[in-house]
């Protein structure tokens, strides 16, 4: 009786594993093609920065003078005006310094008067040392005296005038010293000015650094005693960008940025200086970026750590492709036989066009006469016949791109206007900020036709179309899903 159970076990487990085995697969699955449709809409790119609130003016008060605090009168967070008093430094010492200016400047003024009634005295002496001079000439002239008393008189009469001289020089002393008096009088003063610390600006006290009582000593620089940061109605932010990054940032850019304190609320600025020196850390090159914004409700707090994002192109209402579109590469046996992507429109790399086909209908827009085309597209014939041994001998890449721009711009030069340089050289420009790329989309056999186009703009999500035969509502691949083997 064991034996026939265990047969009939054996039985059916040997059926039910050549059914999974043979008849309970799945049937295999085809090959999916997942599509995403062309559409039009906004394209924002961005910069993403992380950098640190400032007030748009910060200012250190500091003191030129040693000695104690004698008074406060501002604290933490304390809105303050320009010429506001903030502190006071004793002034006793500084007092005593001014008494003594004015002491010594009384000094010199009355030595003025001095030495002025000293002229006037040796003025005196020294007329009647002239007449007596006069008078003994006169008498010796007649015979009357000797001539050494002539002689005499003559030596008091010059003595007397040097000590005029001598007089008006010590008055011209003294005068000096009156100055020198009233520059040490008006320096006490300012120093006595100075115990009264007051804020340079509007503003409000961000940082107190002395306490009532506290000795500051101002030696080789002057001690920081409060911070004082400019109406923080408006906040100014600097961000710290990639090397990679920079040369897409531009003044006058737009900026968002967040805070971790309002987390759910977005504040927007605008870019107000790329400042050129580098930041070199770890060989991590960034650059500093200045953002102006404004800071509603003061809820904005300098040191507050803001993660931003610039905004370095946008266009709207344009033609875009879903990224995923464009990073798609198909497998090679599905892409089919037929090249479907034909030239479409302008010239470029991968567009089927040469630089030149591009060059001259670029100026047939601009309105260029033909016969100036066709002069101009025959001399850039012959310069780049010339260039042929540069391309033959593997130059730089980039020295033969400079070479080439160069000439390109010296032919149009003696062609065009101003005016139509100018706005050639524009379109030129427009046209490297694009590149081509490969779109595909599903022909009725399940065979995939490639489409060039030109792609502009982008952002975390799609793709600018600049160039191309595919239209609005479009639908191109974006992935293929190959079935399952087991």
């Amino acid at each position: 009786m064991k034996s026939w159970i265990i047969a009939g076990t054996l039985f059916f487990l040997a059926a039910g594993l050549a059914w999974w085995r043979w008849g309970g697969q799945e049937p295999a699955e085809e090959i999916r093609i997942d599509r995403l449709s062309i559409s039009r809409g906004d394209i924002v790119q961005m910069v993403s920065a992380v950098g640190s609130v400032r007030a748009l003016n910060t200012v250190e008060v500091g003191s030129q003078l040693s000695g104690q605090i004698h008074e406060l009168f501002a604290d933490f967070n304390s809105p303050v005006k320009a010429g506001d008093l903030l502190a006071r430094i004793d002034p006793q010492s500084f007092e005593r310094r001014v008494q003594e200016a004015e002491a010594g400047l009384g000094v010199a003024r009355a030595n003025v008067e001095i030495q002025a009634a000293g002229i006037g005295k040796a003025e005196v002496l020294h007329d009647n040392a002239r007449r007596e001079f006069d008078r003994q000439r006169s008498l010796v002239e007649r015979g009357s005296v000797s001539a050494s008393a002539l002689e005499l008189a003559e030596a008091n009469y010059r003595n007397t005038g040097a000590d005029v001289e001598i007089a008006r020089a010590q008055l011209r002393n003294a005068e000096a010293t009156v100055l020198q008096r009233e520059a040490t009088l008006e320096a006490a003063r300012i120093d006595r000015e100075r115990t009264e610390i007051r804020s340079p600006i509007n503003g409000v006290v961000i940082d107190r650094a002395v306490d009532l009582g506290q000795t500051v000593a101002a030696s080789l620089q002057a001690p920081v005693l409060f911070t004082i940061a400019q109406d923080l109605r408006e906040i100014r932010i600097e961000a710290s960008v990639d090397e990679a990054d920079i040369g897409n940032v531009r003044e006058g850019a737009e900026a968002r940025f967040t805070v971790d304190a309002f987390p759910e609320r977005e504040f927007t600025g605008r870019v107000a200086q790329v400042r050129l020196a580098p930041d070199e850390a770890q060989n991590v090159v960034t650059y500093t970026v200045v953002i102006d914004a404004s800071n509603p409700g003061r809820r904005l707090l300098p040191g507050m750590t803001a993660n931003i994002d610039l905004v370095t192109g946008r266009q709207e209402n344009v033609l875009r492709v879903d990224n995923q579109a464009v990073r798609f590469r198909p497998p090679e046996e599905m892409v089919a036989a037929v090249d479907n992507a034909a030239p479409t429109g302008r010239g470029g790399p991968g567009s089927g066009r040469n630089p030149g086909a591009e060059l001259a209908e670029n100026l047939a827009e601009l309105g260029v006469a033909a016969a100036t085309i066709a002069t101009i597209q025959g001399e850039m014939r012959e310069a780049f016949g010339a260039m042929r041994g540069m391309f033959a001998s593997g130059a730089d890449p980039d020295m033969i791109r400079q070479r080439v721009e160069g000439m390109t711009r010296e032919v149009l030069q003696r062609h065009l206007s101003p005016e139509q340089l100018d706005a050639v050289t524009a379109l030129q420009r427009e046209r490297a900020n694009t590149r081509p790329a490969v779109l595909y989309t599903v022909n009725s056999d399940g065979t995939l036709a490639p489409h060039r186009v030109r792609l502009g703009l982008s952002d975390d999500r799609f793709t600018e179309i600049v160039e191309g035969q595919l239209g609005e509502g479009e639908e191109v691949v974006s992935r293929v899903r190959r079935p399952r083997t087991r």
